[in-house]
């Protein structure tokens, strides 16, 4: 009997993204495998019934579907000479490495490759996966996103808007702790303590998010309707329209975007 799963790599994202997949319950831990070079990594996933392989090898040839989590750099090395002609699906969440890419590289000849741009809340179930498809059968696309919708949600998108989900999703955490950062100082400067305004500041973000989320009016309407002539809310957006903060924040995706774009040239 072949694993559902096979995961080469525990680091941070792997491991984040194989919790969220055993507190799902869609594999249950005897169904899975796992390779990583760090014991102690493996360990962890053992002591909860997980099978630890002896090598990739042995994972690639007892698994239906394989994970590769390592860093772009070290593919190569990780799977070089193993063959994946028995797998039927190749998840990849290396940045940069292209499905066409990817499939020349292993010689994956009939094997589909899933590929995925996850983020770090993930590790939470509250993140979300970009993903797209190369040679994937409905049923295997199927799979794939209930798998990964245990890390939060999944958008399907063509693989040419990678570059795009990077700079908007996986990079987009750093941009909202920026922002929190300096509504948490906004906050300390009128006397608040750190954590007083970290709690509000936070939960403000994470409630105006969920109403966004669920509202058919564009942003800009919501924003509207936080403001009332006259009142508080206006002088700060004003300052904020002032200093183009939508531009400027743009300016740094789209930068974001054009680096993600180069790095995806070189690893290749």
């Amino acid at each position: 009997m072949k694993y559902s799963l096979g995961v080469i790599g525990l680091g941070v994202m792997g491991e984040a993204i194989l919790s969220q997949i055993l507190k799902s319950d869609k594999f249950l831990p005897n169904e899975i495998c796992v390779f990583d070079l760090d014991e102690q990594k493996e360990k962890r996933f053992a002591d909860v019934g997980v099978t630890v392989a002896d090598s990739v090898k042995g994972l690639v040839t007892d698994s239906k579907r394989v994970l590769i989590a390592v860093k772009p750099q070290h593919y190569k090395s990780a799977c070089s000479g193993i063959c994946f002609d028995g797998v039927e699906t190749v998840y990849s969440i290396m940045a940069g490495i292209n499905t066409g890419v990817l499939r020349e590289n292993l010689a994956l000849s009939t094997t589909g490759i899933v590929r995925i741009m996850p983020n770090v809340p993930c590790k939470i179930g509250k993140g979300v996966c970009g993903m797209t498809f190369n040679g994937v059968t409905d049923a295997e696309k199927k799979i794939a996103c209930e798998i990964f919708s245990a890390c939060g949600s999944v958008v399907v998108t063509e693989e040419i808007n990678f570059d795009a989900i990077t700079s908007v999703s996986g990079s987009g955490p750093a941009y909202v702790y920026m922002f929190a950062e300096g509504m948490i100082k906004g906050g300390m400067n009128g006397g608040l303590s750190y954590e007083e305004s970290k709690i509000l500041a936070l939960d403000t973000i994470i409630g105006a998010a969920e109403i966004a989320k669920i509202s058919d009016e564009p942003l800009s309407v919501l924003v509207d309707r936080v403001c009332s002539k006259g009142g508080t809310t206006i002088e700060a957006v004003n300052v904020f329209r002032e200093k183009d903060l939508i531009d400027t924040i743009a300016e740094g995706v789209d930068a974001c975007r054009k680096k993600s774009e180069i790095l995806g040239k070189t690893i290749c």
